[in-house]
């Protein structure tokens, strides 16, 4: 059964007033009495109260809405930063090891007998103590025997593809 609802909406601020008057259900009209009767208000009053509310969030929706569709926009993000941070460690790791590498001994200079790094090799080209030119040591004459820790340089070479072979993937 319907019952008639009587209202007063007003604006505090306004002392004008306007009547609506709806039929609405009786368990409606019981939760408006007891909003009332919870809150020590008048039904009007009470009535007033929870027009105001639903109109606010009925304009809030939209809002809401949005700022979902944000946190979803920020949750793709985050996880494609999580993966490129993925992807730096291990470069970084990549980088790390090649660094490590390039700073071990891997020979002797052939001009001073001091020990020469994978820096000195690769990255100067020359010996860092009597500056002598490296460069024909990377690919030594047929039959020549290199001064050169084989295995070292293979690591070395090893560790600087491995550098290479991320920073190209990186770039696609």
């Amino acid at each position: 059964m319907l019952t008639l609802l009587t209202a007063s909406i007003s604006d505090m601020t306004d002392t004008a007033t306007q009547v609506i008057y709806a039929r609405v259900p009786a368990a409606f009209k019981q939760e408006a009495d007891a909003y009332a009767e919870v809150r020590g208000a008048t039904l009007t009053r009470a009535v007033v109260e929870l027009l105001q509310k639903g109109l606010a969030a009925t304009e809030e929706e939209s809002t809401v809405a949005e700022l979902r569709a944000r946190v979803n926009q920020l949750s793709a993000e985050k996880e494609t930063l999580e993966a490129r941070l993925v992807t730096a460690e291990a470069e970084l790791g990549a980088v790390r090891s090649l660094a490590q590498r390039i700073r071990r001994p891997i020979g002797k200079c052939p001009a001073c007998d001091s020990s020469i790094s994978g820096y000195d090799l690769l990255g100067s080209g020359q010996c860092e103590k009597c500056q002598t030119d490296l460069s024909h040591l990377i690919l030594p004459s047929p039959g020549a025997k290199s001064p050169l820790n084989q295995r070292e340089l293979l690591i070395l070479v090893g560790a600087l593809g491995a550098v290479l072979g991320i920073a190209y993937l990186a770039s696609k």
